[in-house]
């Protein structure tokens, strides 16, 4: 069942009325987890399914994408839908397909984020079958990402790591493990997920903790 419509004081969509899959809310929780720890304090808001307006008083004119960033924005702003004649476009769109959806992500929304001069629009596809070539003819790819070349979009391409370069961001994405992996080429490691970031506390915690041990030790032997 869809959910019931939200709409802001001034009549405009709040978020997509279309439900996710629990493996796409997943993915995506995962992405905006791992964006929003990297660019705290540095600037830039991390929105997830929040619907964007782009042509003030025609609220048809509305497109949610599943993950948006937002570079030139106020890290402290508060709002519900997203208008572009308020705020600056995204500089980074991240769209996760699915078959009821490859040819509005793959075309129609592309070529929308084209024209609003969003800098980069990124596609995952978990099934390596919906991402689509200019001819509609499958990639048979997972993950594809296009930067705004003038006035069109031009295909990314991986480098000798094997990983696409996203210039908007300042970071490096792939797949791992069926999901979307950023890698930060200046720290010269992944961005950390949960688990990760949780794990590494584990780890620190027991290191600490033999550092104790061994210390008591050395205080007893004495």
């Amino acid at each position: 069942p869809r959910p019931p419509l939200v709409f802001d004081d001034d009549g405009y969509l709040i978020a997509d009325s279309m439900t996710q899959n629990p493996r796409h809310g997943k993915r995506l929780s995962a992405c905006e987890t791992v964006l929003s720890n990297h660019f705290q304090g540095r600037g830039g808001v991390v929105v997830p399914d929040v619907a964007m307006h782009y042509v003030e008083g025609r609220r048809d004119k509305v497109v949610a994408p599943d993950l948006f960033v937002a570079l030139r924005a106020a890290d402290d702003l508060s709002w519900d839908s997203y208008k572009l004649w308020e705020e600056p476009a995204p500089d980074f769109v991240l769209e996760d397909l699915s078959p009821s959806s490859e040819r509005r992500d793959s075309v129609d929304k592309r070529a929308l984020y084209q024209s609003l001069g969003v800098p980069e629009y990124w596609m995952f596809d978990e099934t390596g079958t919906c991402l689509l070539d200019d001819s509609d003819v499958p990639l048979g790819e997972l993950l594809v990402g296009y930067r705004l070349r003038g006035s069109k979009y031009r295909r990314l391409r991986a480098n000798a790591a094997g990983r696409l370069p996203s210039v908007a961001l300042g970071l490096e994405l792939c797949v791992r493990e069926g999901v979307v992996r950023f890698f930060d080429p200046a720290a010269g490691e992944f961005l950390r997920n949960l688990d990760e970031s949780e794990q590494r506390g584990d780890e620190a915690l027991a290191r600490v903790a033999e550092l104790e041990a061994e210390l008591r030790g050395r205080g007893g032997s004495g």
